[in-house]
């Protein structure tokens, strides 16, 4: 099976890149893409760059040019609700952006004008090896992830998304992925540690966790991509 894996960050890649056998490494569209094996799968690593327009362009990339059975994205994120602590993992259910508001068309957060197009469902197959995972000293549990083009550091605007949207955590990638993902029929998994509570105090605790919730969604990740058989159909 081809697996594309995607981080925002090298902080976040490079525990996959240390693990897995890497063959190739190739440039495409100002991303390096290392092409290689683990558990006998397929895969495409590579540090898709912070934010949507970086997340959804690296997806689609590696849908046309490594015709990938699924996307796995991977990485930090801030907590929405204050009983996940820095550490603990959230596997995304679905997925929105927060930073979609049209409301003079009388539309809700994260509802793309024109479409029908809102939250974007994960693999069901996916979230459920993600969630057989043991991560001692972890809590991992399935959730909404909500995502957009803005770091989130105000307690009001936290408090606001979790109302709005009844979201778990906050990033910058995810809802891009998996629209890029639905929109190509390709299946796909979020897998989010906490770094930061998405609050006045998150840029320190970013800082100081962002290599440990990087190596706590690998963790998962890799387990995910141990525990695939060959020909397993990702729904």
């Amino acid at each position: 099976m081809a697996l594309a894996i995607m981080s925002a960050m090298a902080e976040e890649i490079e525990h996959y890149l240390d693990t897995c056998t890497v063959d190739d490494t190739r440039e495409r569209a100002g991303l390096t893409i290392h092409e290689g094996r683990y558990c006998g799968h397929e895969l495409a690593m590579v540090k898709a760059g912070v934010g949507k327009v970086n997340a959804a362009m690296c997806t689609q990339v590696m849908i046309d040019d490594f015709d990938v059975d699924a996307v796995i994205c991977t990485g930090s994120a801030g907590a929405l609700h204050d009983d996940l602590d820095i550490g603990d993992v959230v596997i995304a259910e679905d997925c929105v952006q927060h930073d979609v508001k049209v409301d003079f068309l009388g539309l809700p957060t994260g509802q793309i004008p024109f479409s029908d197009l809102r939250f974007f469902s994960a693999s069901n197959e996916l979230v459920r090896r993600a969630c057989e995972v043991d991560l001692p000293g972890h809590s991992i549990r399935t959730g909404r992830v909500c995502t957009g083009d803005t770091f989130i550091q105000d307690e009001a605007l936290r408090t606001k998304i979790r109302e709005d949207l009844e979201g778990d955590c906050v990033e910058m990638e995810g809802a891009a992925v998996g629209q890029v993902c639905t929109l190509n029929d390709v299946p796909f998994l979020l897998v989010r540690a906490i770094s930061d509570r998405a609050d006045g105090s998150s840029d320190v605790d970013f800082q100081d966790f962002l290599h440990e919730a990087a190596q706590s969604s690998a963790q998962i990740v890799l387990q995910v991509v141990k525990s695939i058989e060959s020909e397993s159909k990702m729904t």
